[in-house]
């Protein structure tokens, strides 16, 4: 019976990998026909921008001259700072179209989703423009050619940075939205629901717009310490679809496009297994080796005459990252507190009229390594608000050691307004400067929160808490604990300058739209 069922459903799947090759060969194509576009559109903006210049020398040329009365007979006569017209430039703004799209293809630009790496995307540009502007460079120094304007180099450089940045950008966000329609998107099936397996959907959660799409896991029973205790069930919004036995029957049933096999390594005749079951269905499947449970943007690989050779990169914040994220900690925090003044000092006179107690709220919270400290706040409950907590419990809307509570009856109603806008962390920034926070890391716990963590929970304590993070970016209170907790793991596995600063510049929308805050 599984055999006369399976050539359709074979059949069936070969189709959906067809189609989505299809997709990704036009994403390819479109973008390629965009940039050159974008480029033609950037090197006309740079010429007219020239113009305006030469023009405006000119200009400025001729009104010294009659200042100076030196004109001969009230004519005017310039000093020869006309632009060649745009169409002498026609064989240099093809070779930089060319030129600047070898140079995209040949660093990966094109084999980038285009969704959720705009940051990379924007580095790629950046760096291989300023290549292509430096093999023009040393052109125009060796040839120097004829209707040609040095100037206006720069120009072309900077113009087309911007501006396929920009492109870029829009991409982004128009691919994100039909990806979440349901267009191009690619259904994950993630086998093992381990270290390993969670490390992969802690992957795929933090970058949820690259267009796949999780429709659940396998449960690979092989319970880790920390879940001997635990029944087998859904691990935050990622539903648990069965065991190992049930592989070709979700593959089946639920349109499955990739499997994502990340089983441990004392289950290594499962993983071949699943793999010989990919292969009959005609499945596509990816499988991640077990290297220590490290994050896979730890994973080093090369090759030496075509042997695979893989290594662990060591990855720690050196002296040099530590200080350029303590001196935008302190820089950002003191700018913040000392722009914002006036309208802080009238937040703290409108908690002191509305409600009794005190403005500034201090609560004992988890640091670094497990270090306690006072974390302050803008007071947004009631005096005492503390003492009725136990009371609330029973309507607790947040699964895992936090309590979160939509209609909080303990909020004040200016307190309310403060939650939603994020104005009642501001007084964190005086534990930014004091340096028991930094500006991006996991929120702070409590400890009564720390004492109910599972031991892997544990992990986003091992560096310091931020007043933002992906968490926060992500969604904040629309996300479950677990889920959130991966976020904070992925932050600090893959901890980097750019995605410090990422997770700053993602902050601004999240607080402006108030995603998740209440």
């Amino acid at each position: 019976m599984l055999g006369g069922a399976t050539g359709p459903i074979t059949k069936a799947i070969s189709r959906r990998r067809s189609h989505r090759r299809q997709w990704r060969i036009f994403e390819s194509a479109a973008m390629i026909v965009l940039d050159v576009w974008l480029i033609t559109i950037s090197f006309q903006l740079a010429y007219y921008f020239r113009l305006y210049l030469s023009q405006k020398r000119e200009l400025n040329h001729i009104l010294t001259a009659l200042r100076a009365n030196l004109l001969d007979n009230g004519s005017v006569t310039g000093k020869g700072y006309a632009l060649a017209p745009l169409n002498s430039f026609s064989l240099l703004e093809t070779s930089i179209v060319i030129g600047l799209l070898v140079i995209f293809a040949l660093r990966g630009l094109y084999g980038i989703r285009l969704t959720g790496t705009w940051f990379r995307q924007t580095w790629t540009i950046i760096s291989s423009t300023t290549i292509g502007t430096a093999f023009l460079i040393t052109y125009y120094f060796i040839f120097q050619p004829p209707s040609s304007s040095r100037l206006l180099v720069p120009f072309v450089w900077l113009t087309t940075i911007l501006v396929l940045c920009l492109g870029r950008m829009l991409t982004s966000g128009v691919m994100g939205l039909l990806y979440r329609l349901g267009l191009g998107e690619t259904r994950i099936l993630v086998v093992g629901s381990g270290r390993l397996g969670k490390m992969i959907m802690q992957h795929l959660a933090a970058n949820p717009t690259l267009g796949y799409s999780i429709v659940g896991f396998l449960h690979d029973m092989n319970k880790e310490p920390d879940d001997m205790n635990k029944e087998p069930g859904d691990f935050g919004r990622f539903k648990m679809l069965g065991t190992l036995d049930d592989l070709d029957l979700v593959i089946r049933s639920m349109q499955v496009d990739e499997v994502i096999i990340a089983l441990p390594s004392n289950m290594h005749k499962y993983a071949i297994r699943s793999v010989r079951m990919c292969e009959r269905l005609g499945a596509s499947f990816k499988l991640i080796p077990d290297l220590y449970e490290l994050s896979l943007s730890r994973i080093d690989m090369e090759a030496v005459e075509g042997i695979p050779l893989i290594g662990i990169k060591q990855v720690s914040l050196n002296t040099v990252q530590r200080l350029i994220t303590r001196i935008v900690d302190i820089s950002v925090s003191a700018l913040i507190l000392l722009l914002g003044s006036p309208l802080w000092l009238c937040i703290a006179l409108i908690i002191k009229m509305t409600s009794e107690g005190s403005i500034i709220y201090q609560q004992r919270r988890v640091g670094i390594n497990g270090q306690l400290f006072a974390m302050y706040k803008f007071r947004s409950m009631y005096k005492d608000a503390d003492k009725v907590l136990a009371a609330l419990m029973a309507q607790n809307e947040a699964k895992g050691p936090l309590f979160k509570m939509k209609d909080d009856p303990r909020c004040t109603p200016i307190g309310r307004f403060l939650r939603r806008t994020s104005l009642d962390e501001i007084p964190q920034f005086l534990n930014i400067i004091a340096g028991d926070m930094s500006l991006v890391g996991p929120r702070p716990p409590l400890p009564q929160e720390v004492a109910q963590y599972e031991e892997w929970q544990k992990g986003r304590l091992a560096i310091k808490p931020g007043l933002t993070g992906l968490w926060q970016v992500r969604g904040r209170s629309d996300i479950s604990f677990d889920e959130g907790v991966l976020m904070d793991l992925y932050y600090i596995e893959n901890w980097s300058l750019r995605l410090y600063f990422q997770i700053l510049l993602r902050t601004i929308p999240a607080v402006l739209f108030s995603r998740g805050a209440y």
